[in-house]
């Protein structure tokens, strides 16, 4: 195993084998993914819609159960939900089948940085400072 070797040449701890390993066990749908980006527009629309739940005000909670629907709100859910799927028929062109599940468990993953990048002002999920020069 290349893994084994590297981390013997370098001298380093068991607890780096799972990189390797994950490294590895990646589909080819989801190296695609990381390697081309098509999901580039997609995160774009979604964090439009961070903004627009910003200046609505509105919490996690609310995002489960909107209070309203304004315009551009819902103009950019349906854009996002319209790329959501053309990416995945896409990726079944290429890739034949691929679970729907595991896809949007994929996809949440790399949406959930931009729920840190964009917090929402009432929200649950709060952004450390770290990465802030002016703190």
């Amino acid at each position: 195993m290349i893994g084994t070797k590297v981390m013997y040449y370098f001298g380093l701890t068991k607890q780096f084998s799972n990189i390797f390993m994950i490294m590895k066990h990646k589909k080819p749908w989801q190296k695609f993914i990381d390697e081309l980006h098509p999901e580039s527009e997609l995160i774009s629309v979604y964090k439009k819609l961070r903004h627009a739940f910003n200046r609505e005000g509105w919490t996690e909670e609310d995002l489960v159960r909107p209070p309203y629907y304004p315009t551009d709100i819902m103009q950019n859910f349906q854009k996002f939900s319209g790329l959501r799927d053309d990416l995945i028929r896409e990726l079944k062109s290429y890739f034949g089948t691929i679970d729907h599940n595991e896809f949007s468990d994929y996809l949440q993953n790399k949406l959930k940085h931009i729920d840190l990048e964009i917090p929402l002002e009432n929200g649950n999920i709060k952004r450390d400072n770290s990465r802030d020069e002016d703190n």
